[in-house]
């Protein structure tokens, strides 16, 4: 034996010369990266162990696990009691307008375990420019998405989502327009029952009208008369109400944007299946006002493998050991006019305007 086998042999550890040993601890088994290194005797080793992980548990009692309450905000709290709300689950998350994110993260090697994380956040996951670059730790992620969620609204605009308004046209009155497939023409499930309706929303801006009189009296927009009202609520009868609107819904997406759009109150986007059926629906909706459309405002995008990426139908999912319904996104069926509802800043309630081929407005 050489002598540096024998220096090697004299100072490497065993049992008998060195009675330590060494243990990893991972007190969080969903985080796989959260690994704790503890040496000693075994007494030791056992005594502090706990006391570890009571200290562990103490420091971490108010810290919140950003993946389990994004599961639920993502659906809209669906095991949630929500009586008398006005976050109806099927209102307050669109199956094709749900949020996401996606983490940025560090290369794994050469770099040491950080304490916040970085993601890129879609408030709509359907509008793929939309996004918006948030960082922290996870209570002050979930602090930042809520802030987004809620970000300009309040009482007057309960109810209203800005999905039809990339840029927010925040202050003006706003006019929605809710579409539903009819009973009779429901898509059903491989196994032939009967899917939840297909629904769709529509807004457009008031744009020049305010319910504010102090902000009449400047000049700055002016004050909603009830003629105006009924001069509205009469359009959408023309319009979307006599014969019944059917609006075709597809895999296409057609937008409306620029300068003149967010002038009329109106940007957004609809799901067709031409080109045609979108523009002509966003000129229904501008006859509202008697405007005319920007023809350079519209903008037709498809996806070029529309079978893979919105397959008609989608498994059911498990969720907190249930079963969901998964929705089809952007899914081909015809939605028809349902209803039209008046959104003001200054009420708590949206006035109906109205609903099928009748006008329910009642000054």
């Amino acid at each position: 034996m050489s002598w540096e086998d024998r220096l090697k042999e004299m100072i490497t550890p065993t049992a008998a010369k060195w009675p330590y040993r060494v243990v990893q601890i991972k007190p969080n088994k969903k985080q796989d990266n959260e690994i704790y290194t503890l040496s000693g005797r075994e007494e030791s080793i056992a005594a502090n162990g706990s006391l570890f992980l009571a200290l562990y548990d103490l420091a971490n009692k108010n810290s919140v696990d950003f993946e389990e309450w994004w599961e639920q905000w993502e659906n809209g709290f669906p095991l949630l009691q929500r009586a008398d709300s006005n976050y109806q689950l099927s209102d307050w998350r669109k199956p094709d307008s749900r949020p996401r994110y996606r983490e940025w993260r560090l290369p794994t090697e050469g770099f040491r375990k950080s304490n916040y994380r970085t993601i890129e956040y879609w408030r709509d996951r359907s509008d793929e420019s939309q996004s918006v670059i948030l960082s922290g730790t996870d209570s002050q992620l979930i602090d930042h998405i809520i802030q987004i969620e809620y970000e300009g609204g309040g009482s007057g605009t309960q109810g209203l989502t800005g999905k039809n308004s990339k840029p927010l046209l925040k202050g003006w009155p706003a006019i929605v327009l809710t579409f539903i497939e009819p009973n009779d023409s429901r898509r059903r499930k491989p196994n032939g029952a009967v899917r939840s309706p297909a629904t769709g929303e529509k807004t457009i801006r008031c744009v020049g009208y305010s319910d504010d009189r102090l902000i009449a009296e400047q000049g700055l927009a002016e004050f909603i008369k009830e003629s105006d009202v009924r001069r509205w609520a009469n359009k959408i009868k023309e319009e979307f109400g006599s014969p019944p609107y059917r609006w075709e819904k597809g895999r296409g997406c057609l937008s409306y944007s620029g300068q003149i759009a967010r002038m009329q109150g109106l940007e957004g986007y609809a799901y067709v299946t031409r080109a045609q059926q979108g523009k002509d629906l966003f000129a229904k909706l501008l006859r509202i006002f008697d405007f005319k459309p920007d023809p350079l405002g519209f903008k037709f995008s498809s996806n070029e493998e529309p079978e893979s990426a919105f397959p008609e139908d989608p498994p059911d999912f498990q969720l907190l050991g249930k079963s969901w319904e998964a929705e089809a996104e952007r899914a081909r069926t015809a939605v028809v006019f349902d209803s039209a509802l008046l959104y003001c800043p200054k009420l708590r309630s949206p006035i109906p305007l109205v609903k099928g081929s009748n006008v329910v407005y009642d000054s």
